[in-house]
C-alpha cells in the first residue's frame, strides 16, 4: 500500500472515531487496516473504499498495534486526509453567540480528546491549540469518539495575538480558576468567549491568567483542588449550553394552579340524573 508523508495524512484508530470520519468525509480515507472479525461491521466503509479505489487490508491485531502506534486500535485505523480548516479570523467573524476552548499547556492527549468530544456534544465553535502542535495526535481521534470531526481545531503557535484578535471580535477571555471568579451557575455569563484551559500540572499559564478578562469558577465542595481539565470543560461548556440552547420551560395558562398541599379541594356537586318516563298503563 503506497505511503504518503506525515504532513500529507493522518492516522485514525478507534471504531466510534473511524466511524464519523466516514460519515463525515469519506472521500478523505486513503486506506484502511483491519482485522478479520471488523469485516462485516464495517462493510459499508470497505464497500465505499472499493468504488473510491481506496485500498483496504486486513491485517492481525498486532501488526495494526504496529501500524497504529497503539494497542487501543479496537481493530480498525484509517488514514486519511487532514481536514482543511477555517483560519481563526473566519471562526472569530461567525455572528451570535459561541465559545472556543484554547488548550494551554493541555499535553495529555486523552485530556484533549475528551474536551473535544464534550465540545461537540455542546456545539462548541472551535478549539485552539496550543503548544506549537500542528493537529491533534492519534490517541485524541480514539479518545474524541468522533467528535474530532465535528469540532474545528486550529493550531495557535502565540496565544497572545490570537487573543487580541478575539477580542476585536467581540470576544471576552476567560480563565478557568477553582478558588476565585464569577460562579458559573449564579453570575451572568459572556455568549461570546474564549476559554483557557491549562494542563493538569501547571494549570493555565500565569501569563495568560494575567490577560483574560474575566476568571470563570465552578463551585463545589471543595473536597478536592480542582477538577480534571476535561471534566471542568464538561461542566462549563454544559452551562453554556443550558443558558444558550435550552428553552425557557413553558408554563400552560389554561390549567389551574395546585392547590397548597393539605388543602381540600373543591368538588362540584354532582349533577341530578333524569329520571325516564315511565309509560300510560294500558
Amino acid at each position: 500500500m503506497g505511503r504518503r508523508s506525515d504532513d500529507d495524512e493522518i492516522k485514525v484508530y478507534g471504531q466510534h472515531a473511524c466511524r464519523a470520519l466516514f460519515a463525515r468525509r469519506p472521500a478523505d480515507i486513503l486506506r484502511v487496516y483491519i482485522t478479520r472479525d471488523l469485516l462485516k461491521p464495517f462493510g459499508d466503509l470497505l464497500h465505499a473504499c472499493a468504488q473510491l479505489r481506496r485500498p483496504y487490508k486486513v491485517v492481525e491485531a498486532e501488526e495494526l498495534e504496529r501500524i497504529s502506534a497503539s494497542h487501543h486500535h479496537e481493530g480498525i485505523c484509517v488514514a486519511a486526509r487532514p481536514r482543511p480548516l477555517p483560519p481563526l479570523a473566519d471562526i472569530l467573524r461567525a455572528p451570535g453567540p459561541g465559545w472556543l476552548l484554547a488548550l494551554a499547556g493541555v499535553s495529555n492527549p486523552h485530556n484533549a480528546g475528551a474536551i473535544l468530544r464534550s465540545a461537540a456534544h455542546f456545539g462548541a465553535r472551535a478549539v485552539l491549540l496550543g503548544g506549537g502542535e500542528p493537529r491533534l495526535p492519534p490517541a485524541a481521534y480514539r479518545t474524541a469518539q468522533g467528535g474530532a470531526e465535528w469540532v474545528d481545531v486550529v493550531a495557535v503557535p502565540d496565544f497572545a495575538p490570537a487573543l487580541d484578535e478575539a477580542r476585536r471580535a467581540g470576544f471576552v477571555v476567560c480563565a478557568t480558576s477553582s478558588r476565585a471568579g464569577a460562579d458559573i451557575y449564579g453570575d451572568q455569563l459572556p455568549a461570546r468567549a474564549v476559554v483557557l484551559l491549562g494542563g493538569e500540572a501547571e494549570g493555565v499559564p500565569p501569563a495568560l491568567v494575567r490577560a483574560a478578562d474575566l476568571a470563570l469558577r465552578i463551585p463545589g465542595t471543595g473536597h478536592v483542588d480542582s477538577l480534571n481539565v476535561a471534566a471542568a470543560a464538561a461542566v462549563l461548556l454544559a452551562e453554556h449550553w443550558r443558558r444558550t440552547e435550552v428553552p425557557e420551560p413553558r408554563h400552560r395558562k389554561d390549567r389551574p394552579a395546585r392547590p397548597p398541599a393539605g388543602t381540600a379541594r373543591h368538588r362540584p356537586e354532582p349533577r341530578p340524573r333524569p329520571r325516564r318516563a315511565r309509560p300510560p298503563n294500558t
